[in-house]
């Protein structure tokens, strides 16, 4: 049992009070010990740090100590996971909800587009997997047209109402987070229906009505759903319209493996599968979901709804020594990002002899990291290119004399611990959780797409008229009341202003061989770690030459500059992280999950897919 201290007491209100309770008369021959004893403290602190300062400096080039970490990291592979490689002939959808890739399937089956296949499965997406995505929500899309062999990017990313304003919060983050304020203007449904339009072949209805159905059967609670709904139990049990969804009869949550059914969403999605999609932007749907939003304190509009629109934009692309051309999203979303540091790691000329060794693996390791690092100096700079000049660090970005520019500033045997040497000098915000479907078609099309409502289950809030749980892309913004752990100043190409998307990691990606035909589609959830998760299983598939399983079971790795540390799965070998230690990184591992992959490829006439096993996804094809 714990010891009690208790303080002295004294004698009487107004009575001198006597350090270790001596009496006055005996306090100068104290002072004088207490002066004595006081320099010799002041000396043996003196000794102390210049014992320091001698080891730090003899120890500055030695290996550091290993922090002990449980379970130990493994000295060899792990083994292979349970996820399954799938093979088909003609067509496959990867998505993270298990019932969604069959319908995304269906839907090819019955002569349907990618894009009615992407819908589709989105909108059962938004209902099993309701925690990362939704309608209350917005995407960035890459889509690849055989035919015409064109690229195209979508993007339906929410927008900041025309009523927000920074001070809005107070300085409070929670309330960018949580609650109504956290919310801004849904672009998910409006890009379901104005893809659809542009790109769609079977009747809009015949699209919808599978999540309906879905929706009304209810569904199992997957384990992923069942984890975040626990770690956000307290949120959810204040929002009436939430804990009517996820509550079990007896008063407790629901567990992973019982059923789940939204009822007010179900009726949305008929009523969406009858009246189009525009009637969440301008009908009754519209009227509803405003009038919820204001009635907790919302400051989004009719008006903010009439006025949204998405935007198709040319995608940006690196083009590799091996012939394959890289696609992905531009601002706001990170594909510039990636095609920069795949156009970096180009020149390196990875073939599987650079995993070959441990020495090996921990230079192309070490390499791969400062492409990170550099990448991430360079996401200050981007933003909503409606309110931010971002044409020419975008031209930077995907300039192949940029990228051996920066190749040749990689050191193999050291590492910067300045971000400041990496370009860096200010600060953005993470963004959060996320969802992604890749679809390769029968006729060769191929659509990558990720969405969100960025924290899971959103801002914990949902529409009690229509069941839609809304976003909190309010916390995408940098904003300056907000502290950050690093004292840095936080970024103004990505501050809140009305009518304006926040940056994303959102970087759906489409690779295109010489020939016209898609070699890999793949997308990626997980925040920040989007855009080096994706980049990561590019590498292993392409250049390392492992199956599209291997690549994406692999552990993965990510830096980010702020930590400046790498974070690592579970899994990444213990010789190889000691050596990244002694070139000068700092390593530790995740605490909580970190990226969520879903990858298909074709090679030789044979369409293959997997769907990460870190979420339990699943793939569905066409033979």
């Amino acid at each position: 049992m714990a010891r009690k201290v208790r303080a002295p007491a004294t004698a009487a209100a107004g009575a001198a009070y006597s350090p270790v309770g001596l009496p006055p008369s005996r306090w100068p021959r104290l002072q004088r010990r207490y002066v004595f004893a006081i320099g010799l403290l002041l000396l043996a602190a003196a000794g102390l740090v210049v014992v320091q300062l001698v080891y730090h400096v003899s120890s500055a080039h030695a290996a550091p100590t290993p922090v002990r970490r449980e379970p130990p990291d493994p000295h060899e592979p792990l083994p292979s996971s349970g996820s399954v490689e799938h093979h088909f002939g003609r067509a496959a959808v990867c998505s993270d909800g298990a019932p969604c890739s069959a319908v995304g399937r269906d839907i090819l089956a019955r002569n349907g587009s990618v894009v009615d296949a992407a819908v589709a499965t989105l909108l059962c997406n938004g209902v099993v997997n309701c925690q990362s995505m939704g309608l209350g929500g917005g995407f960035l899309m890459t889509l690849y047209l055989h035919e015409q062999r064109k690229v195209v990017t979508l993007n339906a990313r929410e927008r900041a109402p025309g009523r927000a304003h920074p001070e809005m919060f107070n300085g409070d983050r929670s309330k960018a987070q949580y609650g109504p304020l956290a919310v801004g203007v849904p672009g998910e449904l409006k890009g379901y229906w104005e893809a659809h339009k542009r790109y769609g072949v079977l009747p809009w209805k015949e699209v919808v009505m599978p999540a309906v159905e879905i929706c009304k059967e209810g569904y199992n609670m997957t384990k992923h759903q069942s984890d975040f709904l626990n770690l956000y139990e307290d949120k959810i049990r204040k929002d009436p319209t939430l804990r009517s969804v996820f509550e079990h009869s007896s008063g407790r949550m629901l567990h992973m493996g019982e059923v789940v059914r939204h009822g007010k969403l179900c009726e949305t999605l008929r009523l969406i599968s009858e009246r189009g999609g525009d009637d969440l932007y301008t009908g009754e749907l519209a009227k509803m979901l405003v009038a919820d939003m204001q009635e907790m304190g919302g400051v989004f509009t009719e008006d903010d709804l009439k006025s949204y629109s998405v935007q198709w934009k040319e995608p940006v692309s690196v083009t590799l020594k091996t012939g394959e051309t890289v696609y992905s999203v531009p601002p706001p979303g990170s594909g510039a990002l990636l095609t920069f540091m795949l156009g970096v790691l180009d020149g390196f000329n990875f073939t599987k002899s650079s995993i070959s060794s441990v020495n090996e693996t921990i230079l192309t390791y070490h390499r791969i990291v400062e492409s990170f690092k550099f990448a991430f100096a360079q996401r200050t700079g981007l933003g909503d290119p409606d309110f931010v000049n971002t044409t020419q660090l975008v031209l930077q970005l995907t300039s192949p004399e940029y990228a051996t520019h920066i190749r040749n500033l990689i050191d193999d045997n050291s590492t910067w611990q300045d971000p400041k040497k990496y370009g860096a000098v200010s600060l953005n915000q993470d963004d959060h959780g996320t969802a992604h479907v890749s679809i390769i078609g029968p006729n060769g099309d191929g659509l990558a797409v990720t969405s969100t409502v960025n924290l899971y289950f959103g801002a914990s809030i949902a529409s009690k008229q229509t069941g839609i749980i809304m976003n909190s892309v309010m916390d995408d913004f940098s904003n300056e009341d907000f502290k950050n752990y690093f004292g840095l100043p936080w970024s103004p190409k990505n501050s809140l202003l009305p009518g304006k998307r926040p940056l994303s990691s959102m970087s759906p990606t489409i690779i295109i061989g010489q020939d016209g035909n898609i070699r890999m589609v793949v997308g990626a959830s997980g925040g920040t770690k989007i855009p080096t998760a994706i980049l990561y299983v590019i590498v292993r598939h392409l250049w390392f030459q492992e199956s599209v399983k291997e690549a994406v079971d692999a552990s993965r790795f990510h830096h980010q500059l702020y930590p400046m540390h790498i974070s690592y799965e579970y899994g990444v070998l213990d010789p190889v992280l000691r050596g990244l230690e002694k070139i000068g990184h700092k390593v530790e591992r995740y605490r909580n999950r970190g990226s969520i992959i879903c990858a298909v490829a074709k090679q030789n006439n044979s369409v293959i897919a997997n769907a990460d096993f870190r979420k339990g996804g699943e793939v569905f094809g066409l033979d």
